[in-house]
């Protein structure tokens, strides 16, 4: 599969996801706010709501590849399979139980790709191995942590024109996230043709405090894209991040919003979307109030590097510009209060076009529905009472792999 991501809104062809599974059921009371939940959701109801999320995309022509199915071909091959367990134990502290993971004495290959996911107690590996190590928090806690925020596959990896960047996580607790994303983007044959222009496992400079995670990256144009400067993303990354992309000539501008640096606005696409060339849905308290716009050019003839000026149009005349067109400006909830709010907490600005003005959103989402439908957008309606529990959406629960006409292979 080619990768090709031109815009946010032309018909989507492909799309990575990952269906919630035994992570979700390792959330507890004492737990969850460390993995970043403020609430247990319901495993089962949750997965189901997730596999009609997926069967809308597919009865729209949406080729669908899961993560974790990837990964069972990538796993099965002994150096990457080892390469990628010593990532995760090493994040964990615990490399020493990495060998006794892949030699697969002890666990099967599919049953390591469920691990990777859910994570492994101290009590589970003396099961299994009859060999004791302390977890590096004492207890029975995990040897490796579980990554019940993994069903949100946007963040991790994130295609700009015909190539991957694969993201720095902000917090430590999605950092496998990121791993497991990026061995199937670099081993699997259906990508390894691609190229990763940020973040690759060749790249180690490339790391903390780099951070930057795809639920941060809109992409306007073949030449121009908006990256959020957020509680996630940091200034410096983008600045790194389109000086690659000038490089490798993926874009010709970079656009950094500054978004309040809350929780509540975790991502840039929390508050801001595209739906059709010109058409946005956004939560006006937020995109009416941005404090400061810079754009990035490349630094010389040759694209190294990138200038980095600040930019004096408002938001909206730039994505005008940017556009070629009137905008269609749709607030979240019609911007009615307190609807507004409400919805935005339940990601209503967070909607995912499959096609032109096509979107899929929460269904709970009624008064942003609403709103969308009155300027002649299609809404496509799922169950999210479960799924958005983790503070996510639609557009979050997905990494498009390409858009547009033509085959997608």
């Amino acid at each position: 599969m080619r990768l090709r991501i031109d815009n946010e809104y032309d018909k989507l062809e492909a799309v990575m996801v990952h269906r919630p599974g035994l992570e979700i059921e390792r959330l507890t009371h004492d737990n969850m706010r460390q993995f970043l939940f403020e609430d247990i959701p319901y495993l089962r109801r949750m997965q189901d709501e997730h596999d009609a999320f997926v069967a809308i995309m597919r009865d729209h022509g949406v080729e669908v590849l899961y993560l974790e199915r990837l990964l069972l071909d990538v796993v099965a091959d002994e150096p990457v399979r080892q390469r990628l367990l010593l990532e995760a134990c090493g994040t964990a502290g615990v490399p020493a139980i990495a060998d006794d993971l892949c030699g697969l004495r002890h666990w099967g290959i599919e049953e390591l790709v469920d691990l990777l996911f859910a994570g492994l107690t101290a009590g589970e590996y003396h099961e299994r191995t009859g060999r004791r190590i302390a977890p590096p928090s004492g207890g029975d806690s995990f040897l490796i942590p579980p990554i019940p925020n993994a069903y949100f596959c946007r963040d991790p990896a994130v295609v700009v024109h015909d190539a991957a960047i694969s993201s720095k996580m902000h917090h430590r607790e999605r950092i496998r996230e990121t791993q497991l994303t990026r061995s199937v983007l670099e081993n699997h044959p259906e990508f390894c043709e691609n190229t990763i222009t940020y973040g690759g496992t060749d790249e180690p400079t490339e790391d903390r405090p780099y951070t930057i995670e795809g639920g941060d990256v809109i992409i306007l144009s073949p030449d121009a894209v908006l990256i959020g400067a957020s509680e996630r993303t940091r200034s410096e990354t983008i600045e790194l991040l389109a000086g690659k992309c000038f490089r490798f000539g993926h874009v010709k501008r970079v656009y950094e919003i500054a978004i309040p640096t809350e929780r509540a606005f975790m991502h840039l696409d929390t508050v801001f979307t595209v739906l059709d060339r010109g058409t946005i849905l956004r939560f006006s308290p937020v995109m009416e109030n941005v404090p400061h716009i810079h754009r990035y050019e490349p630094a010389d003839a040759d694209g190294a590097g990138a200038a980095r000026v600040p930019e004096e149009r408002g938001f909206l005349d730039v994505l005008r510009d940017e556009f070629d067109t009137d905008l269609t400006i749709i607030d979240t909830a019609g911007g009615s209060q307190p609807f507004e709010s409400r919805e935005q907490r339940a990601d209503g600005t967070n909607a995912l076009a499959i096609a032109p003005r096509v979107v899929i959103t929460y269904e709970r989402n009624e008064r942003t529905k609403a709103a969308l439908e009155a300027k002649g957008i299609n809404c496509l309606g799922v169950a999210g009472s479960e799924l958005v529990r983790g503070l996510g959406g639609p557009r979050c629960m997905t990494m498009p792999l390409r858009r547009g006409p033509g085959d997608t292979k």
